[in-house]
């Protein structure tokens, strides 16, 4: 990363620090006003008296994690509960949040071919190869003023097609490689650093078995550890949260 995006990058994170500190400074300040300095003081000192009044500490800490780790769980299916599930016309964007931007994912054409390449790197579909060609955009509007004309390396992403039966399709490598050594091919990998206003196609294979219907892609971004996105609380990937799609427009 140039020095110019770490500097934003801690800039940006350094303002969401200061944002949380300040909202809990606001939301502690509304608690006091509402419920009474003297009526907090009470329940402060017993809390403590139970927490460290007599003997059992441990058992009490581990009482309260636990309340913790259900108040967390409640909050985290909660937020899934209420998330709904979108399917987005083609050329509609699908956006992920980078650290000082946003970046946007379209469905950008489809074709539909039994067999890809020539001589020995020609591959034979097992059903139809589906050659998904998906745009990557750097949005410029969601940028500050103050971030100049760097490019941005975008983050690993999850590629799969999924059907109306919530079966998965993945990348299949060999179709991949062989579109990939054509002549005159041109692929650019969705980890390409872009500027602020640019974008660029990549094109995916995916091998679908006959009979499959109602096709959409779906594009994730993991979190490194995975299961971080699993208990995530708002996040596409944390249990039991929807999903959006982009559908495909053939």
């Amino acid at each position: 990363m140039e020095a110019k995006q770490l500097a934003n990058a801690i800039g940006a994170l350094s303002f969401l620090a200061s944002s949380a500190v300040l909202a809990a400074s606001v939301v502690s300040i509304i608690i006091l006003k509402l419920l009474g300095e003297q009526r907090l003081s009470r329940w402060g000192g017993a809390v403590s008296e139970w927490l460290f009044g007599g003997r059992g500490l441990a058992r009490k800490l581990a009482v309260a994690a636990t309340l913790l780790i259900l108040v967390y769980g409640m909050a985290l299916v909660g937020a899934s509960a209420a998330s709904r599930e979108w399917a987005l016309s083609p050329g509609e964007e699908k956006y992920f949040c980078e650290i000082d931007c946003h970046l946007a994912y379209s469905v950008a054409g489809v074709q539909k071919v039994r067999a890809i390449g020539a001589g020995s790197t020609r591959k034979l579909a097992a059903g139809t190869f589906f050659i998904v060609n998906v745009r990557t955009r750097f949005d410029e509007r969601t940028i500050s003023s103050h971030r100049g004309d760097s490019p941005l390396a975008p983050s690993p992403r999850d590629v799969t097609l999924v059907d109306s039966q919530g079966e998965k399709y993945f990348v299949s490598p060999d179709a991949q490689r062989a579109l990939d050594t054509l002549p005159g091919a041109r692929q650019t990998p969705l980890t390409t650093p872009l500027r602020p206003g640019e974008s660029y196609i990549t094109s995916l294979v995916f091998d679908i078995p006959p009979g499959v219907n109602g096709l959409k892609l779906l594009v994730a971004s993991p979190t490194n550890p995975g299961w971080i996105g699993h208990v995530l609380i708002g996040d596409e990937g944390s249990v039991l949260h929807k999903k959006v799609y982009l559908r495909l427009n053939s």
